[in-house]
């Protein structure tokens, strides 16, 4: 056992399904984090994922990816914004009676219809949104004042009507602090808005920045805070991670990352970091993000990149004869958590990188055998045919050239 006077004896880094950095739970580290003790998902994928340009999303595919969402136990689902259309109002209903484990949420602006459109829809409650950032003021045409006054009037209006209710600071992360925290103040203190969240709409906060932000939000009003990021410069997760280490207890986002622009914080990534990187147990069925990921990518037809964290077709799979060489000893050694452990699985492709461990470990797993001095002229028609192709070889290319191996 690794031991220190940093407080690394514990070995939370690592199991038999994972081994992380040690460093991440050091006494020094650890100890400037604020992590609540209950830590909620916000899935947003149907509402702030559907608007991911070029998607679109029929109800009675909502509704298989709400219960894919509600199988893997995030807390919350925001199931759309149900004065959009009647299409979207009955996709919110269905999913809002459909019994699910997760509360089922809409999304508003200040305006009573959209309001009254989610009281209809039988939701738990609603994200209503106003802009807070000046750039964004500057672009509604809204003064301060008009701001507050919105969200005061349509705030109370949706706890009247039973609403669990999250103010949304739309450009929280470009408004000015003293009135981020006025307005912020009033909606719970005069219209008891049961939550408000701390935006980074354009992902322009660092981690640093938007831990700060949240801190000084968390010390101001004294209900929940909730953070929900954007993907602009890749760093929807750490800002995420960042605003709940903060004290931030609800963290929103979608699956597969998808979203306006470069997309919102990934669930998957935030949810394994969580757990593995932080030590935060957030409940979740993990080893079934990879069947949530591919219900999503099938269904909006959104295609994920092969490398994509945690969910990526080839985030397990290794071409390179020194790297299948050791992985084969020791996994672990060669990756920081198996695919197992959210559903996905191991690979090797042969091409003009492989080794003769790459292509025994494919052949068994084809259930196929060769002697040594075949798979020594198997290589070499390997690398032959995929600098041909400029790729790596399928199965079927494989065993043809295994075949034109033994009819030398």
């Amino acid at each position: 056992m690794w031991r220190s006077e940093e407080g690394l004896s514990r070995e939370r880094w690592k199991s038999d399904k994972h081994w992380v950095s040690p460093y991440n739970f050091a006494d020094s580290v650890t100890r400037h984090f604020n992590f609540p003790d209950r830590i909620e998902i916000h899935d947003v994928t149907l509402r702030d994922g559907e608007q991911t340009p070029g998607v679109v999303l029929k109800a009675e595919e909502k509704l298989a990816i709400a219960r894919a969402l509600d199988e893997v136990g995030v807390h919350r689902i925001e199931a759309g914004m149900p004065v959009v259309s009647k299409e979207d109002f009955d996709a919110v209903k269905q999913i809002a009676n459909e019994g699910l484990r997760a509360k089922v949420f809409a999304f508003a602006r200040l305006v009573k219809e959209d309001i009254d459109a989610a009281v209809d829809a039988d939701v738990a409650g609603i994200v209503t949104e106003g802009p807070v950032g000046v750039p964004k003021l500057m672009q509604f045409g809204w003064k301060v004042e008009d701001v507050v006054a919105k969200a005061l009037e349509h705030v109370d209006y949706a706890k009247e009507h039973g609403l669990y209710t999250v103010f949304f600071g739309v450009d929280g992360t470009r408004a000015e602090l003293d009135f981020l925290k006025h307005v912020y103040s009033r909606v719970v203190r005069e219209a008891k808005a049961d939550a408000v969240a701390v935006v980074d709409t354009f992902g322009c906060a660092t981690p640093e920045g938007f831990g700060y932000l949240v801190g000084e939000i968390v010390e101001t009003v004294p209900v929940p805070v909730e953070v929900h990021c954007h993907n602009d410069f890749g760093m929807g997760t750490a800002v995420s991670i960042a605003g709940l280490s903060a004290g931030a207890s609800v963290v929103h986002v979608s699956v597969n990352g998808i979203g306006e622009r470069a997309g919102n914080a990934s669930l998957e990534e935030v949810a394994l970091s969580l757990e593995l990187l932080y030590g935060r147990r957030l409940g979740l069925k993990y080893e079934k993000l990879v069947e949530l990921s591919k219900l999503v990518e099938r269904l909006t037809r959104f295609s994920l990149a092969a490398n994509k964290p945690v969910v990526g077709d080839r985030v397990f799979t290794r071409e390179s004869g020194i790297a299948v060489a050791g992985w084969i000893k020791y996994h672990l050694g060669s990756e920081a958590f198996l695919p197992e452990l959210v559903g996905n699985r191991h690979d090797v492709l042969v091409g003009k990188k492989s080794g003769r461990h790459s292509v025994e470990w494919k052949l068994s797993r084809l259930g196929v055998n060769a002697t040594p001095e075949e798979i020594q002229l198997l290589l070499d028609r390997i690398k032959q045919k995929s600098l041909e192709k400029k790729g790596p070889l399928t199965d079927e290319e494989l065993l043809a050239c295994l075949q034109a191996v033994r009819q030398r």
